[in-house]
């Protein structure tokens, strides 16, 4: 049996080195464009899959969210997840991950329904990403029950969204392991109403939807939903393992709708096949991101936390 790896004090010290990054995954790459060879999108709009598109569609204006099929292989997420348990392990956070071209990649499949959903043009923030690894024991948690962005103008009057959480799982997760739980909004008493006021009252519980996902299954949801993480029961084989990517509507104007200081000097970029995202700049985006998403690093990493701070401040993009 392998002993276990030892955490380095400051594990981030090398982290401005591309070469840092291609020693640790020889295998995956990073390029100056993540999506300039992305295979058809695995929700093509050829005829057998397009009611599948507008299926997703429909279910996300009725019901706030969608949950597609796989958009990446079992033996790609399997892959993917094992990438983040490393970092885990070496005590660096998983949002890390998308210092690499594969984990922007496996996103590109659901261009036909974003495109639906969002229109053309649609955008993403940089800094609007995360990735997750809630460990398989006993107790370990999912973020609590939250809705992202409670402004009615987060979605539009027809019940498109202008503004879109994707979350993708690398692993199997199940109530055992910290799935998802979402109120559904055409069952949700203060959607749309109250949903700016943190109103989370209930009057049936059976309208709550556990959101058990094979691996590379995507599930999304307009800003609106509450929703939350579950808690492992300790009879989970995996550990629950994501990566969750913001997209919005190119009429969506983030630093109006959500001023935060974690997104200012950053513009939202087209995402597809031009999306340029050289490494300096994923680094100053996944800086961004633990500005916008640190509360829970110190105690997910209680010996790494101040060096990866550091590393924020760091590559913090200059406003």
């Amino acid at each position: 049996m392998n002993a276990p790896f030892q955490q380095p004090h400051q594990p981030l010290r090398d982290a401005h080195n591309i070469w840092f990054w291609q020693t640790l995954n020889p295998d995956l790459t990073i390029s100056e464009r993540p999506l300039a060879h992305t295979p058809p999108p695995a929700l093509s709009h050829d005829r057998a899959l397009a009611g599948t598109v507008a299926r997703l569609a429909a279910d996300t204006v009725r019901e706030g969210y969608f949950h597609a099929p796989p958009v990446i292989g079992q033996v790609e997420a399997a892959r993917l997840a094992q990438v983040v348990q490393d970092l885990v392990q070496r005590g660096i956070p998983p949002v890390f991950c998308l210092v690499y071209d594969e984990f922007w990649r496996m996103f590109a499949g659901l261009d036909p329904l974003l495109r639906v959903l969002l229109g053309d043009g649609y955008r993403m923030m940089p800094t609007d990403i995360w990735a997750w690894h809630v460990a398989a024991r006993d107790g370990a948690t999912g973020w609590g029950p939250h809705r992202d962005l409670p402004r009615p103008d987060a979605v539009r009057a027809n019940g498109l969204p202008r503004l879109l959480n994707v979350w993708l799982p690398l692993t199997d997760v199940s109530p055992d392991n910290a799935c998802m739980y979402v109120l559904p909004a055409h069952l949700d008493p203060n959607f749309p109403q109250n949903v700016d006021g943190g109103e989370f009252s209930l009057r049936d519980w059976q309208n709550i939807r556990a959101l058990p996902a094979r691996a590379g299954s995507p599930l999304g949801w307009n800003t609106q939903v509450l929703h939350w993480g579950g808690r492992s029961s300790g009879r989970g084989s995996v550990p629950r393992i994501s990566v969750g990517i913001y997209f919005h509507s190119a009429d969506c104007d983030l630093h109006e709708l959500n001023p935060d200081v974690a997104r200012q000097g950053f513009t939202s970029l087209p995402f597809g096949p031009g999306l340029e995202l050289p490494f300096a700049a994923r680094l100053e985006a996944i800086a961004g991101a633990i500005y916008m998403y640190n509360r829970r690093i110190p105690g997910d990493f209680p010996t790494t936390w101040e060096d990866v701070f550091a590393f924020a401040r760091q590559h913090r993009r200059a406003v």
